[in-house]
């Protein structure tokens, strides 16, 4: 799966705002930070992109459906 970024992860929830982060690294260097891509409201499920490419990126799409499918 090509994908620009290196690692996603989905594992920060905003319990206040019941909203989880998609976080994503685009290389292997320990000292990068992580950038938010998405936001998924996990009270009605919707998708808020911070990176617009996340929309098409194959990887970026596979973490959000995970995560959506989790919540239903």
């Amino acid at each position: 799966m090509k994908s620009k970024y290196r690692e996603i992860r989905s594992n920060f929830i905003d319990y206040d705002k019941n909203i989880m982060y998609i976080d994503a690294w685009r290389t292997t260097n320990s000292n990068e930070e992580g950038k938010v891509i998405a936001k998924i409201n996990l009270s009605n499920s919707e998708v808020e992109y911070v990176d617009e490419k996340a929309k098409t990126d194959a990887y970026a799409q596979t973490v959000i459906r995970s995560v959506l499918n989790a919540v239903v």
